[in-house]
């Protein structure tokens, strides 16, 4: 699955070689309070445990082989040296030196709906903040997409409701560049830059988009975001964030859906033009990201088909029956 996360430059193979590319999505919440490491540990448990509660399910049917499963550590101590190893149990990887988490569950049974669940624990920036990423593949399972969405918008307001985060968001069949978002790609910006102004700048925009609390307020509340028309479902959470859902199917958030949430969430998106990445990041680049095994870089091309090139302030300074240029950024090879 992870070829899929990266995104891939040369389109999907066509009916002569492969047949149709899988369907995969990613969900991901970012906090800014990851250098409370008790709280930290005694979150990462739970959400480790309802992961498995609300997703297992889809790679592990009932009366099936238990599918294999994979962790890796990476921890670091304060002088910046490293080490890799393989905890036995999830808890067991959630140390003081914990920088990254994985579990990986794959050779799932035929019958199941899902091939292959992958969940990913990353502190960056400083350490204070964490990334948590859920990435589900569907290689050999047609049609098993739209079953397991629900349950990820279930986790999203389950996690939302109880860790007040600074961003979320969940993408269905494009590549991304965690802990950057594509809004931050194109604006070329650094992940960490993007993070540390997060309460006043929201990251970006997606399918199913987290506000924090402080932007939520500035944009009105629940019910302004829904008098505009933009969202399919627009959630207030716990401590005052708001999930937003622009369509009922990802399949829909293209085009002009995508052109309405921009405009309803200009006043808190950074200020900038965007534009378009290079073919290649550059090496070392903060766009990249230790997902085990690879660089979640998308090296072979850039989708920016949800990312509207134009400076948000412009949709505060339009003139009544002015019409504004509201071009999407560049996409690969549609599915």
């Amino acid at each position: 699955m992870y070829d899929q996360l990266l995104g891939g430059g040369l389109g999907p193979p066509g009916p002569e070689e492969n047949g149709p590319e899988p369907d995969f999505v990613t969900w991901l919440v970012y906090l800014d309070r990851a250098e409370d490491q008790g709280w930290l540990a005694s979150l990462a448990h739970w959400w480790h445990d309802e992961v498995c509660r609300l997703l297992l399910p889809f790679v592990s049917p009932a009366g099936a082989a238990a599918p294999a499963v994979s962790l890796t550590a990476f921890e670091q101590d304060a002088a910046g040296r490293g080490r890799r190893r393989r905890p036995a149990r999830w808890a067991d990887g959630l140390t003081e030196e914990c920088a990254q988490l994985s579990a990986r569950w794959f050779d799932v049974a035929p019958t199941a709906i899902a091939s292959e669940l992958d969940v990913f624990l990353a502190r960056f920036a400083g350490r204070r903040h964490v990334r948590l990423q859920i990435s589900v593949g569907f290689e050999g399972r047609s049609g098993g997409l739209p079953l397991v969405l629900p349950a990820l918008v279930e986790l999203a307001r389950l996690v939302g409701d109880a860790t007040d985060p600074a961003y979320g968001e969940i993408v269905a069949n494009a590549g991304l560049l965690p802990p950057a978002t594509m809004l931050d790609a194109a604006l070329g910006r650094s992940a960490e830059s993007s993070a540390e102004q997060c309460r006043t700048r929201l990251r970006g925009y997606e399918w199913v988009t987290i506000c924090p609390r402080e932007l939520a307020a500035t944009l009105g509340g629940a019910e302004r975001l829904r008098a505009t028309g933009a969202f399919a479902e627009v959630r207030p959470l716990r401590h005052g964030g708001l999930l937003l859902r622009a369509t009922d199917d990802p399949a829909d958030y293209q085009a002009d859906r995508v052109r309405e949430v921009f405009r309803a969430l200009a006043p808190v998106l950074p200020p900038g033009q965007p534009g378009a990445l290079p073919t290649v990041p550059p090496a070392g680049s903060s766009m990249l990201s230790a997902v085990p095994g690879v660089l979640a870089g998308d090296p072979g091309g850039h989708d920016l088909s949800r990312v509207v090139f134009a400076d948000p302030r412009a949709v505060h300074r339009q003139l009544p029956g002015q019409r504004l240029d509201l071009d999407l950024g560049p996409g690969l090879a549609t599915r």
